[in-house]
C-alpha cells in the first residue's frame, strides 16, 4: 500500500512538473514573441530597417544555436555553455544601441549645413513644407530619411507638429529637440525663422568640433582603459595555454567560479570608473 501511495505521488508530481513547464514554456514563448515584435516593428524601424518578428526569432535562434556550439567546441561542460544561451537576447539589443548611437552621429554631422540650406531656401521666399521637401530631396540617410518621413506624414494628414515631435522622440538629441522648438514657435507666434535656423547651426558646428577635440583629447585614458580591462582576460587566456591544469579548476569548482564572478565584477567597476573619468558632456 505505501509503494503504491508512494508511485502515485511521484506520478502527480512529474504530471505537475510536466504541466508547470508547459506553461513556464508557453509564457517565455510569448514573451519572446512580444520582445522580437516591439524589437521589429518598433526598434528597428525608427532606424528605417524593417525585417519581420519572424526573421528577428530566428535570427535569435541561430545565434543562440552558434554561441552554445562555440562553448561547447572550446571545451566548455554543457551546464557551463547553457548561459551563454542568453546572449542571444542580450546581443541584438546591444547592436541597436549601436546603430542608434551612429546613426545619431551622421545625423548631427550633416544637420549643420543642412540647417543653412533651409535657412536659404526660407529667404527665397518658400514656404516652410517646400522647403522641407527639397531638403530632403537632396539629403543623405539618415537626415534625408527623417526629414522625407516627415513631408510624406504631413502629406498624408498628420500635423505638422505632431510629425516634428515624433522626428524629435526618434532622435533623443538635444540639437534636434532645439530645431523642433525654433519650428514650432516659429509657426505659432511668427519670427525670423531663417535667422534662428542659421544661429543654431553655428551653435551646432561649433559643439562638434568642440566634441571632437574632447574625444582626441580623451582618446587616449579610452585607450589605456581598455588594455588595462583586457590585461587580466589576455594574461588568464595565456596561463591557460602554458598550463592549463591549474587554470582548469577555474571552470569546474565553486572556488573557481567565484573567482570568475569576482574578476567579471572588478572589470565592469573598472570599466564604468574609468568610462566616467574620461566622459564629459557638452
Amino acid at each position: 500500500m505505501s509503494l503504491t501511495v508512494v508511485m502515485g505521488a511521484f506520478v502527480v508530481a512529474a504530471v505537475c512538473l510536466y504541466a508547470l513547464g508547459l506553461r513556464l514554456a508557453a509564457a517565455t514563448g510569448r514573451w519572446l514573441a512580444a520582445s522580437h515584435s516591439t524589437f521589429a516593428n518598433r526598434d528597428l524601424a525608427d532606424l528605417f530597417i524593417f525585417i519581420s518578428p519572424r526573421q528577428v526569432s530566428w535570427l535569435s535562434a541561430g545565434t543562440a544555436m552558434v554561441l552554445l556550439g562555440v562553448a561547447l567546441l572550446s571545451g566548455a561542460a554543457p551546464y557551463l555553455a547553457l548561459p551563454v544561451v542568453p546572449l542571444a537576447v542580450v546581443l541584438p539589443r546591444v547592436a541597436l544601441h549601436l546603430l542608434r548611437k551612429r546613426r545619431q552621429r551622421q545625423l548631427l554631422a550633416q544637420l549643420p549645413d543642412a540647417l543653412a540650406l533651409l535657412a536659404g531656401l526660407l529667404r527665397a521666399g518658400h514656404g516652410l513644407s517646400q522647403c522641407l521637401a527639397q531638403l530632403a530631396a537632396n539629403q543623405l540617410p539618415p537626415l534625408g530619411q527623417e526629414l522625407g518621413l516627415i513631408v510624406r506624414k504631413h502629406r498624408l494628414g498628420v500635423p505638422f507638429d505632431l510629425a516634428l515631435q515624433e522626428f524629435a522622440d526618434r532622435v533623443p538629441e538635444p540639437d534636434v529637440a532645439l530645431f523642433v522648438l525654433a519650428v514650432r514657435v516659429s509657426r505659432e507666434v511668427g519670427g525670423n525663422l531663417a535667422e534662428s535656423l542659421l544661429r543654431l547651426g553655428e551653435g551646432i558646428r561649433s559643439r562638434l568640433l568642440l566634441r571632437e577635440r574632447i574625444d582626441a583629447l580623451t582618446s587616449q585614458g579610452k585607450l589605456q582603459g581598455l588594455i588595462i580591462g583586457l590585461l587580466p582576460l589576455l594574461l588568464m587566456l595565456a596561463l591557460a595555454v602554458m598550463d592549463p591544469a591549474p587554470m582548469r579548476l577555474l571552470f569546474t569548482t565553486p572556488m573557481g567560479w567565484a573567482i570568475l564572478g569576482l574578476i567579471a565584477a572588478l572589470e565592469a567597476t573598472g570599466f564604468l570608473l574609468i568610462r566616467r573619468i574620461v566622459s564629459i558632456d557638452l
